[in-house]
């Protein structure tokens, strides 16, 4: 197990990998966006997590931690990434929303492409302009 998001404050991210990824990363790698609440943090990344490291999900995972980071537009709200290699393989993509929702991750969540991120889009109060590629 990695350590708790909600312990760490001198880096941003809290990582883990699948321990033997079947695909390598690609330019067209993207994540699910798990967003939950701060207090919440800890229990939903040990979940994720461990899934990851089990591979069950995508090839990486990532969880914000207690560093107060100046993308983020609630302190109170946290985001946890499980990465896929290929966000055209579409099948690959909703296998893994599809464990999130095994795992209790019911409500609709985004999915976003690393190009997007690349490009330095973000929702924000000013952008509300959809940068998901899927919603679901």
């Amino acid at each position: 197990m990695t350590q708790l998001p909600s312990k760490i404050k001198n880096e941003y991210w809290v990582h883990t990998a699948h321990p033997n990824p079947p695909n390598e990363w690609t330019d067209y790698s993207g994540k699910w966006l798990i967003f939950v609440p701060l207090k919440q943090i800890d229990e939903n990344w040990s979940l994720i997590a461990n899934a990851t490291t089990a591979g069950l999900l995508g090839i990486e995972s990532k969880a914000a931690t207690a560093k107060p980071n100046s993308l983020a537009h609630n302190k109170w709200i946290k985001v946890i990434c499980v990465y896929t290699y290929d966000s055209r393989d579409k099948i690959d993509v909703m296998r893994v929303r599809d464990q999130l929702r095994i795992l209790g991750f019911i409500k609709k969540l985004s999915y976003k492409t690393d190009q997007a991120t690349i490009a330095g889009k973000y929702r924000t109060p000013e952008n509300s302009a959809p940068i998901s590629l899927y919603y679901e």
